[in-house]
């Protein structure tokens, strides 16, 4: 690669291939909120375009000092089951933040399935209890898959409960899940995905947008929840009876109008730099608001490079 004269394109399978792991992106994630809270890292709230009711563009950009990269992503949304395509399609657009020129170009799903999951896992080793043993998921596509190999190395899950619009999706996911060697039960009623559950992960559409339908008067005492899906999914006037609440990023959540309407208690990054103490009482009911953290594309992007470019992945494209 020669700077300011050719970029890489990396298409998904390239990214796939060069076998940066879940250990390794989490890793990213946690120097990345580090850095965010030590003002090492920037970010603008993302921006959001509505082309029409069932479609939604994205884009999310940051800039890091190590690893030295800039970035944005550009995420397309849409409902797409009757297409037969994905319902989130993205591109991320990698510069070298020294010099501003472009050094990469590549696509984002798996980037975006693994650094959220990692975002979680981040948040959740902080506020969900250690000897969390029971997950449930409300959604069963690839953000629960991502999220459970994210947090199976950080906590004895050992009793998954699955919920999905469709019941075949969840007999789907748990006959997967029991294949790998937890027990698992798809549940009809979506208060069966919460209620004993020590971890919840809820990661519902966000276009189209669903309709309220989750009672935080369900979760247990004790239990962390991951609002992936922005909170939409549940019943704002609920959300009081949660003990902590953070998010990814507070100048973000508050364009996003998200379910939870109450002063947040602070970000991850104050959890990772320990300026917000984690789970105090056994019995505390936290959780995390998803609002979008386009830093997080950028650290992991900057990982996937720097590993494509030591394993010969990739095209090379003339500037």
């Amino acid at each position: 690669m020669t700077l300011g004269q050719d970029i890489l394109y990396l298409s998904n399978a390239d990214i796939e291939a060069c076998g940066l792991g879940l250990a390794d992106v989490e890793l990213a994630v946690e120097a990345m909120f580090a850095a965010k809270a030590e003002g090492r890292a920037v970010m603008k709230p993302k921006l959001a375009l509505h082309a029409h009711e069932n479609a939604l563009f994205l884009a999310s950009p940051g800039v890091m000092d190590a690893p030295p990269y800039a970035g944005v992503k550009w995420v397309g949304v849409a409902g797409n089951e009757a297409r037969g395509l994905p319902h989130i399609a993205g591109m991320i657009l990698l510069s070298d933040a020294a010099t501003g020129m472009p050094v990469a170009v590549m696509d984002a799903r798996w980037i975006t399935g693994v650094r959220t999951a990692a975002i979680t896992a981040v948040a959740a080793r902080r506020l969900a209890r250690p000897d969390s043993a029971t997950i449930g998921f409300v959604a069963c596509g690839l953000q629960a898959r991502m999220h459970l190999n994210a947090l199976r190395p950080h906590f004895p899950l050992c009793l998954v409960h699955a919920y999905s619009r469709r019941f075949s999706t969840a007999e789907a996911f748990a006959e997967e899940v029991r294949a790998d060697g937890l027990d698992a039960t798809p549940v009809r009623n979506p208060r069966d995905a919460l209620h004993e559950m020590d971890i919840v992960v809820t990661t519902t559409p966000v276009v189209p947008r669903t309709e309220p339908f989750l009672d935080a008067a369900w979760l247990s005492p004790g239990s962390f929840t991951s609002m992936v899906d922005l909170g939409l999914s549940w019943i704002s006037e609920s959300l009081s009876r949660l003990d902590r609440v953070v998010t990814d990023d507070q100048a973000q959540a508050g364009t996003e109008g998200l379910a939870y309407k109450e002063p947040y208690d602070g970000e991850v990054a104050h959890l990772v730099v320990g300026r917000l103490a984690g789970r105090e009482r056994a019995k505390e009911r936290t959780a995390l608001v998803f609002a979008g953290v386009g830093l997080a594309d950028v650290a992991v992007a900057g990982a996937v490079y720097e590993r494509a470019l030591e394993t010969g992945l990739g095209q090379r494209l003339p500037l």
